[in-house]
């Protein structure tokens, strides 16, 4: 139907209406099946609701402490090249920056002495039990001997493990094994898949041991951080769904903190975001919205275009003997589409679900909500 055509009707209709109403006592808007299908009157039922939604509420997403690695200078040493940026994508075992440590060079000596005493353990305990056996010498000066060569491993694998700390390699350590050649680079890699989000420090820059270069993050797992009034607070548990309406975001509760922020007498609750993460980044700031469970009269779901407000109330208009009967609701919440409401309804009850610019146009022409 056209605007035009859709104006003339709306106007011949309201005549007609205007005329109706003259002759009919209450607050029923008299409409007959006519009207009703001229107007693109569409009625059905409203539905129950057990959850209902509460009011938007802001939150920042963040990062599971699980999910963020720091990425730091494993000795004193001398920033070469940063390889990657904040931004980048990085995969596990990536090269992310090159450095050049003195004291990687002091760590690879002492490994390279200790390599060396090994061996001559080995070769002398290997030498004297062949002599025992003999009996050349005592069982006693085998067994000494063999205590020594346990010592020397230990102390080979002491030296290994401290470089594999201060970032080198199996292999790196397996090649300086076979050619005893000190390096001072340093090579630092991504220990797992994520995104860099902070870069430390740049080329030339002298870090000491603990130095920060970078910061990486998993971002396939976010988490919402949302400080949550005292009354919606708690009747929230672990697990309580929630969703981010402008974000089409869904999650559920992980954590309800158990102490009260002073300065807006909140309570800090963290959720899962679970559908939706592509969308979000961390430090975003968001709006949340919960459903939680009713516990005074029955809340219902309609369609938003049921809803229409008068008198800085909303109303709904109930199909009635004749025609509709608006009665006031309130909105406790909703999407664009679904408003959740609760008033003077019930499981059968049937209202305007479309056409109620028409009919609230008609209700205001006969006075609209009583003053």
């Amino acid at each position: 139907m056209s605007m035009l055509k859709y104006t003339i009707t709306l106007c011949t209709l309201g005549l007609s209406f205007a005329a109706t109403a003259t002759s009919q006592a209450g607050d029923v808007l008299q409409v007959n099946p006519g009207q009703r299908e001229a107007l693109g009157i569409v009625v059905g039922k409203v539905q129950p609701r057990k959850l209902v939604p509460r009011p938007r509420l802001p939150g920042r997403i963040t990062l599971p402490n699980s999910r963020v690695r720091l990425i730091t200078a494993r000795s004193s040493a001398v920033l070469l090249s940063p390889l990657v940026e904040v931004g980048d994508s990085v995969i596990e075992g990536q090269e992310l920056a090159r450095l050049e440590s003195p004291a990687v060079v002091s760590l690879q000596r002492v490994y390279v002495q200790a390599l060396s005493e090994r061996d001559l353990a080995r070769a002398t305990a290997s030498r004297e039990k062949q002599l025992a056996k003999e009996g050349i010498i005592a069982g006693r000066r085998a067994a000494e001997s063999n205590a020594l060569l346990r010592d020397a491993r230990s102390r080979l694998e002491e030296q290994r493990q401290a470089l594999l700390l201060s970032g080198m390699t199996d292999k790196e350590i397996s090649h300086l094994a076979k050619t005893h050649h000190l390096n001072p680079a340093v090579v630092l890699r991504a220990a797992r898949s994520g995104v860099v989000l902070e870069q430390y420090a740049r080329a030339g820059e002298r870090l000491e041991t603990g130095g920060l270069l970078y910061r990486i993050g998993d971002l396939d797992a976010l988490t919402v951080e949302i400080h949550t009034p005292l009354d919606i607070a708690h009747s929230l548990r672990k697990g309580t769904r929630f969703s981010l309406p402008d974000e089409d975001a869904l999650g559920q509760v992980i954590s309800v903190g158990g102490e009260v922020h002073s300065l807006d007498q909140g309570v800090l609750v963290r959720g899962e975001i679970q559908h939706g993460v592509a969308r979000l980044r961390p430090g975003q700031f968001v709006r949340v919205q919960f459903e939680t469970a009713r516990t005074e009269g029955a809340a219902f779901a309609l369609p938003s275009t049921a809803v229409v407000r008068a008198d800085d109330h909303t109303w709904l208009f109930l199909e009635a003997e004749g025609g509709f009967e608006p009665i006031r609701v309130e909105v406790l919440g909703g999407s664009g589409r679904e408003s959740i409401v609760i008033g003077s309804l019930t499981e059968a009850s049937r209202i305007a679900l479309r056409g109620t610019a028409a009919l609230k146009a008609h209700w205001l022409a006969q006075g609209g909500p009583e003053q």
